[in-house]
């Protein structure tokens, strides 16, 4: 969808086609207005491909949940295909742990899905509330439960993230959002150009360009395991280039050493789900689950755990920094940070093997320079990290 973005959020039209578009935005999906059969009652969620509402079917009178690619007639081929995609994926998908898909329709231009509407609150709420080792364990072994169902039949989630994972009032859990699922053995889909998933929970392959697969569904997994068990993300940072940077680079501490009570045997199963490299990670959902009910959380079962408030790195994590080069942590993710606007994520792994090889400060900056084609923005990337590194006397 072209058209410039306003301060208030609204869309600005520069043609008639983007009028249009606003139109259909901000007058026909509004409470009360029918689609089809069903009629709208509120907003569930707003993207960047369209809206979700709570709908009532008019018949039935059923709740439920209406996904709406809005202004399509002006959407991108790519984001149409998307669209399509994950209701292709979602109709060959049946499990209980998985929101279903009931139909799907145009709607005047509009490509419109209509979902099982869950009530409850998605993980990053019920953890924000508090939750016992006992219950993530039963949280996350649903879990595994869909994604080795939809692993079965070639389907990769690829977006394994709080937000995505519901949990109703009497304890179910439902995965949401095929929307970037994936059907092996098609290439990877991205968004404009940029990496899909939620930065926390990409595996270390999305990031460093190699093929992803299962095992990287449950990597993501593993985050979200250890997020429960632990109150913390396994890497944290402060910014867009720590978070690539730790990924790719850095081991987080081991639950049991975050919290003795919790038995080495069990944090060695969350552990091995975030190993970098895919091959030693659990191969398969059914092998993760079956570690986990190995497994026993003894005294630690009834630990009550609370989402950790910061966003910074973890002391053990700048620690694993330090000890891994010569260079400060604050440096090289300023380097990162700065570099990254040129060349985008991948100047994580631009900066981490310059830093192996470059003699000072200095040549570090000079070499991951030279990964910037256009001569101007080489100068100004050259001269913020140098203005910045200067102020500081460290060049």
């Amino acid at each position: 969808m072209s058209g410039a973005s306003r301060s208030d959020g609204r869309r600005e039209a520069s043609t008639p086609g983007d009028e249009e578009a606003c139109r259909l935005e901000s007058i026909a999906w509004l409470p009360g207005t029918r689609v089809g059969a069903y009629e709208i009652v509120d907003v569930l969620g707003d993207g960047g491909m369209g809206k979700v509402f709570r709908v009532r079917h008019l018949i039935s009178d059923r709740t439920e949940a209406m996904k709406v690619l809005l202004a399509a007639s002006s959407a991108s081929q790519e984001m149409l295909d998307r669209f399509t995609r994950e209701i292709r994926v979602l109709a060959t998908l049946n499990h209980p742990n998985i929101a279903v898909l009931h139909t799907a329709f145009h709607h005047e231009e509009q490509l419109v899905m209509i979902m099982e509407y869950v009530e409850g609150m998605d993980l990053r709420r019920a953890l924000a509330a508090g939750i016992t080792l006992d219950q993530a364990v039963a949280y996350i072994r649903q879990l595994l439960t869909a994604l080795e169902y939809a692993h079965s039949r070639g389907v990769i989630h690829q977006d394994i993230k709080p937000s995505n994972i519901m949990v109703t009032p009497g304890g179910q859990v439902k995965v949401l959002d095929f929307g970037l699922a994936l059907a092996a053995p098609e290439a990877r889909l991205t968004m404009t150009g940029a990496l899909v998933g939620s930065m926390h929970y990409i595996a270390p392959e999305q990031l460093s360009g190699e093929g992803h697969d299962a095992r990287s569904d449950l990597y993501a997994v593993g985050v979200k395991l250890y997020e429960m068990v632990t109150g913390k993300l396994p890497i944290e940072g402060t910014n867009y280039a720590q978070v690539i940077g730790g990924l790719l680079q850095y081991s987080p501490i081991s639950p049991s050493r975050i919290n003795p009570l919790i038995p080495a045997e069990f944090s060695a199963v969350v552990m091995k789900a975030l190993a970098k490299e895919k091959r030693e990670r659990w191969q398969t959902a059914r092998e993760f689950l079956a570690a986990l009910d190995a497994s026993q959380l003894g005294q630690a079962s009834q630990i009550r755990v609370f989402a950790s408030p910061t966003s910074t790195l973890t002391g053990a994590a700048e620690g694993a920094i330090a000890e891994s080069s010569k260079y400060e942590p604050d440096q090289l993710s300023e380097i990162m940070l700065k570099l990254a606007h040129y060349v985008g994520p991948i100047a994580s792994v631009l900066v981490k093997r310059a830093s192996s090889s470059a003699n000072d400060l200095q040549a570090l900056v000079e070499q991951v320079a030279q990964e910037i084609e256009e001569a101007d923005a080489r100068r100004r990337f050259l001269s913020s990290v140098g203005g910045r590194f200067r102020k500081s006397g460290l060049l």
